[in-house]
């Protein structure tokens, strides 16, 4: 995490997960990632570069069609993990504790959250 900046994508994880996304080609590996997030696994990066596509990505006339049912609890369980990787619920959570100015961190997955929040309002 942190490893070359506090962004989604600033890290070796999230550029594995991006190539793995574009190589693919298929937004199952998005939606995957998200549903089955465990935090135990401790793929927060993982989970984050997901995110940023989703908050990219995530509206309905940009969304695929065939995902379409999915982008509304896509939303909430992102804006949910992502709040509980930056306010931790349990010690399972351990985003903050894997290095790097913990301030930025917070501040990104905030902003990160934020957008995500925006995205959902605009799904009835």
């Amino acid at each position: 995490m942190g490893d070359w900046s506090y962004e989604p994508w600033g890290n070796d994880e999230a550029a594995d997960w991006f190539g793995k996304f574009w190589k693919n080609g298929k937004f199952i590996v998005l939606i995957d990632e998200i549903e089955n997030f465990d935090e135990r696994e401790e793929r927060y990066d993982s989970l984050r570069a997901a995110a940023y596509l989703l908050q990219t990505l995530g509206v309905v006339y940009i969304w695929p069609v065939e995902y379409l049912n999915k982008l509304k609890p896509l939303l909430d369980k992102t804006i949910i993990i992502l709040n509980n990787m930056i306010n931790p619920p349990d010690e399972n959570w351990a985003y903050l504790e894997m290095g790097g100015d913990k301030e930025k961190l917070m501040q990104a997955v905030k902003e990160q959250i934020d957008i995500l929040k925006e995205r959902r309002k605009d799904i009835i």
